[in-house]
Protein backbone atom coordinates (compact mmCIF):
# COMPACT_ATOMS: atom_id res chain seq x y z
CA UNK A 1 0.00 0.00 0.00
CA UNK A 2 2.60 2.57 1.12
CA UNK A 3 4.92 2.55 -1.91
CA UNK A 4 2.08 2.57 -4.44
CA UNK A 5 0.24 5.33 -2.62
CA UNK A 6 3.39 7.45 -2.50
CA UNK A 7 3.96 6.89 -6.22
CA UNK A 8 0.48 8.10 -7.17
CA UNK A 9 0.67 11.03 -4.79
CA UNK A 10 4.07 12.06 -6.12
CA UNK A 11 2.90 11.91 -9.73
CA UNK A 12 -0.12 14.01 -8.80
CA UNK A 13 1.99 16.51 -6.82
CA UNK A 14 4.59 16.72 -9.58
CA UNK A 15 1.91 17.43 -12.19
CA UNK A 16 0.43 20.17 -9.99
CA UNK A 17 3.90 21.67 -9.51
CA UNK A 18 4.69 21.82 -13.23
CA UNK A 19 1.20 23.07 -14.10
CA UNK A 20 1.59 26.06 -11.80
CA UNK A 21 5.10 27.04 -12.97
CA UNK A 22 6.41 28.69 -16.11
CA UNK A 23 10.10 28.37 -15.29
CA UNK A 24 12.26 25.21 -15.06
CA UNK A 25 12.79 23.56 -11.69
CA UNK A 26 15.96 21.64 -10.89
CA UNK A 27 16.10 18.02 -9.84
CA UNK A 28 17.46 19.14 -6.49
CA UNK A 29 14.40 21.31 -5.90
CA UNK A 30 12.10 18.49 -7.05
CA UNK A 31 13.65 16.20 -4.45
CA UNK A 32 13.08 18.82 -1.77
CA UNK A 33 9.45 19.40 -2.78
CA UNK A 34 8.62 15.68 -3.00
CA UNK A 35 10.81 14.76 0.00
CA UNK A 36 12.43 11.88 -1.83
CA UNK A 37 15.79 10.73 -3.16
CA UNK A 38 17.28 11.79 -6.49
CA UNK A 39 16.66 8.35 -8.01
CA UNK A 40 13.00 8.35 -6.94
CA UNK A 41 12.44 11.85 -8.34
CA UNK A 42 13.97 10.82 -11.66
CA UNK A 43 11.73 7.73 -11.85
CA UNK A 44 8.62 9.83 -11.26
CA UNK A 45 9.70 12.38 -13.88
CA UNK A 46 10.34 9.61 -16.44
CA UNK A 47 6.99 7.97 -15.68
CA UNK A 48 5.17 11.28 -16.08
CA UNK A 49 6.94 12.03 -19.36
CA UNK A 50 7.19 8.59 -20.99
CA UNK A 51 4.05 6.78 -19.82
CA UNK A 52 1.60 9.63 -19.19
CA UNK A 53 2.82 11.71 -22.17
CA UNK A 54 3.27 14.87 -20.15
CA UNK A 55 4.93 17.69 -22.17
CA UNK A 56 8.00 17.65 -19.95
CA UNK A 57 11.12 19.32 -21.33
CA UNK A 58 14.61 19.58 -19.86
CA UNK A 59 16.31 22.97 -20.13
CA UNK A 60 20.08 22.38 -20.09
CA UNK A 61 20.99 26.04 -19.71
CA UNK A 62 18.86 26.49 -16.62
CA UNK A 63 19.31 22.88 -15.47
CA UNK A 64 15.65 22.20 -14.84
CA UNK A 65 12.40 20.57 -15.98
CA UNK A 66 9.22 22.33 -17.06
CA UNK A 67 5.97 21.85 -19.01
CA UNK A 68 6.36 23.07 -22.59
CA UNK A 69 3.23 25.13 -23.30
CA UNK A 70 4.00 25.01 -27.06
CA UNK A 71 3.52 21.23 -27.03
CA UNK A 72 0.40 21.19 -24.91
CA UNK A 73 -1.00 24.24 -23.18
CA UNK A 74 -3.75 22.36 -21.31
CA UNK A 75 -2.24 19.02 -20.36
CA UNK A 76 -4.12 17.01 -17.75
CA UNK A 77 -3.39 13.62 -16.27
CA UNK A 78 -5.32 10.91 -18.13
CA UNK A 79 -8.41 9.63 -16.36
CA UNK A 80 -9.71 10.84 -13.01
CA UNK A 81 -6.81 11.56 -10.62
CA UNK A 82 -6.97 12.35 -6.96
CA UNK A 83 -4.37 12.24 -4.23
CA UNK A 84 -4.99 9.82 -1.35
CA UNK A 85 -5.93 12.75 0.91
CA UNK A 86 -8.54 13.94 -1.59
CA UNK A 87 -10.02 10.44 -1.91
CA UNK A 88 -10.29 10.13 1.87
CA UNK A 89 -11.90 13.59 2.03
CA UNK A 90 -14.44 12.57 -0.63
CA UNK A 91 -15.31 9.41 1.31
CA UNK A 92 -15.80 11.42 4.50
CA UNK A 93 -18.02 13.89 2.60
CA UNK A 94 -20.05 10.96 1.24
CA UNK A 95 -20.40 9.56 4.76
CA UNK A 96 -21.60 12.92 6.10
CA UNK A 97 -24.17 13.32 3.33
CA UNK A 98 -25.42 9.77 3.75
CA UNK A 99 -25.87 10.18 7.49
CA UNK A 100 -27.70 13.50 7.34
CA UNK A 101 -30.80 11.47 6.64
CA UNK A 102 -30.34 7.73 5.94
CA UNK A 103 -31.53 6.78 2.46
CA UNK A 104 -32.39 10.38 1.58
CA UNK A 105 -29.75 10.85 -1.15
CA UNK A 106 -28.45 7.28 -1.38
CA UNK A 107 -29.46 6.63 -4.99
CA UNK A 108 -27.53 9.72 -6.09
CA UNK A 109 -24.51 9.36 -3.82
CA UNK A 110 -23.96 5.58 -4.10
CA UNK A 111 -22.39 5.76 -7.61
CA UNK A 112 -19.90 8.33 -6.30
CA UNK A 113 -18.91 6.06 -3.42
CA UNK A 114 -18.43 3.13 -5.81
CA UNK A 115 -16.21 5.27 -8.05
CA UNK A 116 -14.09 6.48 -5.12
CA UNK A 117 -13.63 2.93 -3.83
CA UNK A 118 -12.49 1.76 -7.28
CA UNK A 119 -9.95 4.58 -7.38
CA UNK A 120 -8.66 3.49 -3.99
CA UNK A 121 -8.34 -0.09 -5.24
CA UNK A 122 -6.46 1.05 -8.34
CA UNK A 123 -3.99 2.87 -6.12
CA UNK A 124 -3.85 -0.07 -3.67
CA UNK A 125 -4.92 2.23 -0.85
CA UNK A 126 -6.76 0.68 2.06
CA UNK A 127 -10.40 1.72 2.36
CA UNK A 128 -10.80 3.41 5.76
CA UNK A 129 -13.46 2.21 8.20
CA UNK A 130 -15.19 5.59 8.21
CA UNK A 131 -18.34 4.38 9.97
CA UNK A 132 -16.17 3.26 12.89
CA UNK A 133 -14.19 6.50 12.98
CA UNK A 134 -16.88 9.14 12.45
CA UNK A 135 -20.32 9.27 14.05
CA UNK A 136 -23.17 11.68 13.40
CA UNK A 137 -25.77 11.87 16.16
CA UNK A 138 -29.16 12.94 14.83
CA UNK A 139 -31.61 14.91 16.97
CA UNK A 140 -35.28 14.13 16.31
CA UNK A 141 -34.91 14.11 12.54
CA UNK A 142 -38.12 14.47 10.54
CA UNK A 143 -38.42 12.62 7.21
CA UNK A 144 -38.30 14.68 4.00
CA UNK A 145 -39.63 13.58 0.63
CA UNK A 146 -36.82 13.12 -1.90
CA UNK A 147 -38.86 14.29 -4.88
CA UNK A 148 -39.93 17.45 -3.08
CA UNK A 149 -36.34 18.09 -2.04
CA UNK A 150 -35.11 17.75 -5.63
CA UNK A 151 -37.76 20.09 -7.01
CA UNK A 152 -37.18 22.75 -4.36
CA UNK A 153 -33.38 22.49 -4.67
CA UNK A 154 -33.65 22.75 -8.46
CA UNK A 155 -35.86 25.84 -8.24
CA UNK A 156 -33.46 27.37 -5.72
CA UNK A 157 -30.42 26.88 -7.97
CA UNK A 158 -32.26 28.04 -11.10
CA UNK A 159 -33.69 31.13 -9.35
CA UNK A 160 -37.30 30.10 -9.97
CA UNK A 161 -40.48 30.80 -8.08
CA UNK A 162 -42.47 27.80 -6.83
CA UNK A 163 -46.12 27.40 -6.00
CA UNK A 164 -46.37 25.25 -2.87
CA UNK A 165 -48.88 23.96 -0.38
CA UNK A 166 -47.72 24.79 3.14
CA UNK A 167 -49.12 23.14 6.24
CA UNK A 168 -48.60 25.35 9.28
CA UNK A 169 -48.18 23.66 12.65
CA UNK A 170 -49.47 26.53 14.75
CA UNK A 171 -52.91 26.81 13.12
CA UNK A 172 -52.95 23.30 11.66
CA UNK A 173 -54.05 24.58 8.27
CA UNK A 174 -52.80 24.30 4.70
CA UNK A 175 -52.36 27.38 2.52
CA UNK A 176 -51.20 27.89 -1.04
CA UNK A 177 -48.10 30.06 -1.33
CA UNK A 178 -45.89 31.38 -4.11
CA UNK A 179 -42.31 31.47 -2.86
CA UNK A 180 -38.88 32.40 -4.21
CA UNK A 181 -36.35 30.01 -2.61
CA UNK A 182 -33.24 31.71 -1.19
CA UNK A 183 -31.32 29.09 0.78
CA UNK A 184 -31.52 25.47 1.96
CA UNK A 185 -30.48 25.02 5.59
CA UNK A 186 -29.74 21.81 7.49
CA UNK A 187 -30.27 22.60 11.18
CA UNK A 188 -30.56 20.22 14.11
CA UNK A 189 -31.05 17.17 11.90
CA UNK A 190 -33.76 18.72 9.73
CA UNK A 191 -34.00 20.58 6.42
CA UNK A 192 -35.40 24.10 6.16
CA UNK A 193 -35.94 26.45 3.23
CA UNK A 194 -35.43 30.19 3.52
CA UNK A 195 -37.70 31.77 0.90
CA UNK A 196 -39.39 35.02 -0.02
CA UNK A 197 -43.12 34.50 0.51
CA UNK A 198 -45.13 36.57 -1.97
CA UNK A 199 -48.30 36.09 0.08
CA UNK A 200 -46.75 37.50 3.26
CA UNK A 201 -44.42 39.82 1.35
CA UNK A 202 -41.45 38.87 3.46
CA UNK A 203 -38.69 36.37 4.09
CA UNK A 204 -39.91 33.18 5.78
CA UNK A 205 -38.33 29.90 6.87
CA UNK A 206 -40.25 26.74 5.98
CA UNK A 207 -39.63 23.23 7.28
CA UNK A 208 -39.33 20.97 4.24
CA UNK A 209 -41.56 18.30 5.74
CA UNK A 210 -44.34 20.94 5.74
CA UNK A 211 -43.93 21.95 2.09
CA UNK A 212 -45.39 20.28 -0.98
CA UNK A 213 -44.28 21.83 -4.30
CA UNK A 214 -47.10 22.16 -6.81
CA UNK A 215 -45.44 23.72 -9.84
CA UNK A 216 -42.25 25.59 -10.83
CA UNK A 217 -43.15 29.03 -12.14
CA UNK A 218 -40.10 30.23 -14.08
CA UNK A 219 -37.23 32.61 -13.46
CA UNK A 220 -39.03 35.43 -11.65
CA UNK A 221 -36.71 36.62 -8.92
CA UNK A 222 -37.73 37.85 -5.48
CA UNK A 223 -36.99 41.26 -3.99
CA UNK A 224 -34.36 39.51 -1.80
CA UNK A 225 -32.45 37.91 -4.66
CA UNK A 226 -30.34 40.88 -5.72
CA UNK A 227 -29.70 42.32 -2.27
Amino acid sequence: MGATMEKFDRIFDLHQLFSNRRTPISMEKLCERMECSDSTARRVVRFLRDYLNAPLVYDRERNGWYYDSKQNNHYELPGLWFSSEELYALLVSHHLLSDLQPGFLSEHIAPLQTRIEKLLEQQHIQRPAIHERIRILQMAARPSDMQNFRRLAGSLLRGEQVKVLYHGRERDETTERIISPQRLVYYRSNWYLDAWCHLKKGLRTFSLDRLHPVVEMGRNRSPMRDQ
